[in-house]
């Protein structure tokens, strides 16, 4: 995984700034992130990108979910639910 993957643009801000408009670390959109200079280190307020996942790896998660189960007959199983 990339950084470019999780961020998109940071903003550089006063803390003063921040205290006058709060709503500014509330809208951040998915990839934007806030970093706040005060003192020494700045402070960094982020949102990360909403990962969209494809076919293959929701796969993937769900093999590795089951894995070790026993195999069963979905079927069967669906059809007793269903009476």
């Amino acid at each position: 995984m990339r950084a470019s993957d999780i961020f998109v643009s940071v903003k550089r801000i006063t803390k003063r700034a921040l205290l006058r408009n709060l709503a500014l670390a509330s809208r951040l959109r998915p990839g934007e992130s806030l970093q706040i200079e005060d003192g020494r280190e700045p402070l960094v307020i982020l949102r990360r990108k909403k990962r969209t996942l494809t076919a293959h790896d929701i796969h993937t998660k769900l093999d590795r979910i089951c894995e070790g189960a026993p195999e069963m007959a979905t079927l069967a199983v669906l059809n007793d639910l269903r009476k």
